[in-house]
């Protein structure tokens, strides 16, 4: 089995192809609805792309400011890492997305941006937001965060200036972006700190884009919790702070073999994830750094979890609450409703395993994430699939439904 290219890298390789005095060429870009958002803020920037199958084209361009509003639909990768690359272009722009977007938290990009130069308007603090963009200012900035979003918007940024700026970050954050520039010959340094500043690169990028991860996420799920279960993904993104989630669960006797791991082309290396049914699952204890390095993963492996002997302690989850939807409340209360031993507090959850679960109507909550848990839910309690979130779940994982219907063939 194979799957669509990653969706961050697809999100990064595009922008970090504008940036290239020269054409790159990507192979197997995420086909998702989100990754297309990206695309089309771009070309309404004046980026010239030209998207066809599974052969994405960037040619050389020089960034225009939009006269139309980029709208990023429900893409938070999108809308903060555009920012901050338009911003060290010295591009303004008006920015909107659809109502789930509107309501995640902005101020964690916009603040370091202010003080990179930017200028925001709001209306009554609300969407759309006006972004003015005509100084440019190097930043130290000393805040860890733990948004692999808002370190890629500020090394983005940064290239605005031809002072460094310097971006603490914390070390379980997806490092594609600065991996990637580093290869490619950006003027950026990755030690306790990431330097960036101004520099130009003049040869284009050739890559074939391996796998998401995310999305592999739900056909190991599937896998590990049917009996007689046998799956090989071939070509997968390999990346050490996107795998927490599979060596969680091989933490809890999960079969699951990692193979066949290429050697970095542009930063970027792929390999083969082999699964099998996995009757005798136990619980386990996840906090900090390894749910920064899971964050999308923790409603499907919510799921995981109520099919473990003993208890799963989820910590240190309040991110949840801002991304498409609260999902803490959103995996709590369906869970709850089938009937999951489950107790949530503000900012852990904890699941005991092995209650008999039941099918009930389900609330995804516009939530791409949420509605495919539960999708993999019903296939493992022995219900079909709804078949009724598409257009939801093509957010993120385009053919989802035929992916899991080839997988139970």
């Amino acid at each position: 089995m194979k799957l669509e290219g990653d969706k961050s890298l697809s999100h990064r390789l595009l922008m970090i192809a504008s940036l290239i005095q020269g054409d790159s060429i990507l192979r197997n870009i995420s086909t998702s609805k989100d990754v297309y958002s990206t695309i089309e803020c771009l070309q309404k920037c004046n980026i010239k792309i030209d998207y066809k199958d599974e052969k994405t084209t960037i040619f050389k361009s020089d960034f225009i400011a939009p006269e139309a509003i980029l709208d990023c639909g429900n893409s938070g990768s999108t809308l903060r890492m555009l920012m901050g690359l338009l911003h060290g272009q010295s591009i303004s722009a008006k920015f909107d997305g659809d109502s789930s977007l509107q309501k995640r938290p902005m101020n964690r990009i916009m603040i370091p941006l202010k003080k990179m130069g930017a200028t925001f308007e709001l209306s009554n603090g609300k969407f759309p937001i006006i972004m003015h963009s005509t100084n440019n200012q190097s930043i130290k900035y000393s805040e860890k965060t733990k948004s692999a979003q808002v370190k890629t918007s500020l090394i983005f940024a940064g290239l605005g200036s031809n002072e460094s700026s310097f971006i603490s970050y914390n070390k379980a954050t997806r490092d594609h972006t600065e991996k990637i520039m580093e290869s490619l010959g950006f003027d950026i340094k990755v030690k306790n700190k990431i330097t960036i500043r101004k520099n130009n690169v003049n040869i284009g990028m050739d890559i074939n884009i391996p796998g998401d991860l995310s999305s592999a996420a739900f056909v190991i799920a599937a896998t590990v919790l049917t009996p007689n279960s046998n799956v090989i993904i071939k070509n997968v993104l390999y990346n050490k702070t996107r795998m927490t989630f599979i060596y969680t669960l091989i933490k809890m006797g999960a079969k699951i073999s990692i193979k066949n791991i290429s050697k970095e082309e542009c930063g970027i290396q792929s390999c083969d994830i082999y699964i099998k049914y996995s009757k005798s699952l136990t619980g386990v204890k996840i906090k900090g750094d390894d749910v920064i390095g899971m964050i999308d993963e923790i409603p499907i492996f919510s799921i995981i979890g109520c099919f473990a002997s003993g208890a799963t302690n989820i910590q240190n989850i309040k991110e949840l609450k801002v991304k498409e939807s609260n999902r803490i409340n959103a995996i709590y209360q369906n869970l709850y409703d089938m009937g999951a031993d489950i107790f949530q507090d503000d900012d852990s959850m904890l699941i005991k395993g092995g209650k008999r679960l039941h099918n009930t109507t389900i609330n995804h909550f516009n939530d791409h994430r949420i509605a495919m848990s539960f999708e993999i839910l019903r296939l493992v309690i022995g219900e079909d699939m709804s078949y009724e979130y598409s257009n939801i779940i093509d957010i993120s994982f385009p053919g989802f439904y035929r992916t899991m219907d080839r997988l139970l063939s």
